[in-house]
């Protein structure tokens, strides 16, 4: 049995249904298409469903992955396992039940690769990204799996005050300033602004903002030092950067179980249109690089796992 689908096929089936999504969007749906709706499973300080992780080593996804699992299936378990995991963990040669194998979802794992030939100017052989594509099962798809261990959450944890941690940890040189009626980041000043909190119509509409203005401060030159393709004008590359806020911002929330159901900036979707139908590798790259911000911000920077570090490689 292959591993998975071809590349090609795999993002062609992320950037229809964006680029579908976009489309409404356009004509006045602000819903965003790389979010989606979820259930309060009835805590205190958390929503289900919303960060998809590898169920055994119960690390999040990433980048386009983090787009694939999050969008489509509709699943109540965060959990997801390859074959090899559900047979070690049922003990099972075929734990996948009949009509279930074919629903599974395709992942992209990147890993970086010596070239044969080529090397870098201190001589060592130049590297360059590898693709492959595994197939990923839900819990909620194998009735044979052990029930999982529940989650742990920190009797103080408050989603709403964690995403103001993460900008006071920025260290901002100019702030967060508040009040006015518009929200950004200026570079020149390394500082965010935002209306007062009475401003917004919901908290979560507020927090959402706040994380997408973070997702901006993370590319600065003293921090990621974010740069866009060579070639694009100042109005794409400013796009680019949106569609990066838009998805770093959207992980960000789910990551703290918040919902964050609208675009932020929909003046560009014209543009992300017409760079997803040029070229549908554009979304793989946006969400690599709103992963590599997403872990600035939530401060996992200095310490990122080696599948983050692969799963980059669209964003070196």
């Amino acid at each position: 049995m292959k591993n998975g689908r071809k590349i090609e096929d795999v993002c062609d089936f992320v950037v229809k249904p964006i680029i579908e999504a976009l489309e409404e969007a356009e004509r006045g749906k602000k819903i965003s298409p790389w979010t989606k709706q979820w259930r309060d499973d009835g805590t205190a300080n958390t929503l289900t469903g919303i960060l998809a992780r590898n169920g055994v080593s119960r690390r999040p996804y990433n980048g386009i992955n983090w787009l694939i699992l999050n969008m489509f299936p509709e699943y109540n378990s965060s959990d997801w396992f390859t074959l090899n995991q559900l047979k070690k963990l049922t003990g099972m040669d075929r734990p996948i039940p009949d009509g279930e194998f074919e629903n599974a979802m395709s992942i992209v794992f990147w890993k970086m690769i010596d070239h044969r030939t080529e090397r870098d100017s201190k001589g060592r052989p130049k590297k360059f990204p590898l693709a492959k594509t595994y197939l990923v099962w839900n819990r909620d798809q194998i009735p044979a799996l052990p029930e999982p261990k529940p989650d742990v959450i920190p009797p103080d944890f408050d989603p709403k005050t964690e995403i103001d941690k993460y900008l006071t940890n920025l260290d901002l040189r100019g702030g967060v300033n508040l009040g006015g009626n518009r929200a950004c980041y200026i570079p020149s000043q390394d500082a965010i602004c935002l209306p007062l909190n009475s401003a917004f119509f919901n908290e979560h509409q507020r927090e959402g903002t706040k994380a997408h203005e973070g997702i901006h401060a993370t590319g600065a030159k003293h921090r990621l030092n974010r740069k866009m393709a060579k070639g694009w004008f100042d109005d794409e590359a400013y796009a680019y950067e949106e569609l990066v806020a838009e998805l770093g911002a959207a992980m960000t929330c789910a990551y703290l179980g918040m919902p964050l159901t609208e675009l932020q900036h929909t003046s560009y979707i014209a543009s992300w249109l017409k760079h997803l139908k040029d070229d549908p590798s554009f979304i793989m790259s946006a969400a690599a690089h709103a992963n590599k911000a997403f872990n600035y911000l939530i401060g996992e920077h200095a310490s990122l796992q080696s599948e983050s570090k692969e799963s980059l490689a669209y964003a070196a």
